[in-house]
């Protein structure tokens, strides 16, 4: 189903179906149409009570695109959003973590090339004739030696360390959208459960409705 972002219309928001909007979905965009008021009115002198507003119908819109950008129609599709939002999830932490480990096992070799960095100016002058650098040019040297026995160059070492970086930097990123997503799911799911459910039971409702309903299909 195609999805265009909302705009805010002047109107009944029961014409705002004609776009293609379910009934599961317009629940979330009636909110947001109904507090539209609320940002008209920011000058207001109750600006206090109009920043918490504000800020709430800033998180209805987030949670209506969550519900648009992932083509939900109805609860069993929400749970098996989340169910497969944790997941993905997992799956960033492991590879975050595969990363960490590969890094820490190299740490040797970027000691070294860290050594060699410092030493470098050294031993330029010793290369330009300077021998009172001759001390600096011997663990240059040494240092040089020890990447060459483990199959490393300067310039790969550094090379190897900027790749790590990079790469668990993107998985990081990944990461924080993953969780930011799986928190806007969340949310809604606890909306959709009774007030008279305490916070802690709400938690445990939250696991046993992913649990009996993580098979349903996801769109």
């Amino acid at each position: 189903m195609p999805f265009t972002r909302p705009g805010f219309v002047v109107g009944n928001t029961v014409a705002i179906h004609k776009r293609g909007i379910t009934d599961f979905q317009m629940k979330y965009y009636r909110r947001i149409y109904q507090a539209r008021m609320v940002e008209q009115r920011r000058f207001d002198k109750h600006s206090a009570y109009l920043a918490k507003e504000l800020e709430r119908m800033k998180q209805l819109q987030e949670q209506y695109l969550f519900l648009a950008r992932h083509n939900i129609h109805s609860a069993e599709e929400l749970v098996g959003t989340i169910a497969s939002l944790t997941d993905k999830k997992k799956e960033t932490s492991a590879e975050k973590s595969r990363i960490y480990k590969a890094r820490e096992r190299s740490m040797e070799l970027f000691t070294a090339a860290d050594e060699m960095e410092n030493l470098k100016p050294a031993e330029q002058s010793y290369r330009l004739g300077d021998i009172f650098f001759e001390d600096e040019h011997r663990k240059w040297v040494a240092l040089e030696q020890e990447l060459q026995a483990q199959g490393y160059s300067l310039e790969e070492v550094q090379a190897l360390r900027r790749h790590y970086k990079e790469e668990y930097s993107e998985v990081c990123a990944r990461e924080k959208v993953v969780c930011r997503e799986l928190n806007t799911g969340k949310a809604i799911l606890n909306s959709m459960i009774p007030d008279s459910i305490s916070d802690g039971r709400k938690t445990e409702y939250n696991r046993e409705i992913i649990r009996d309903r993580k098979e349903q299909p996801v769109r």
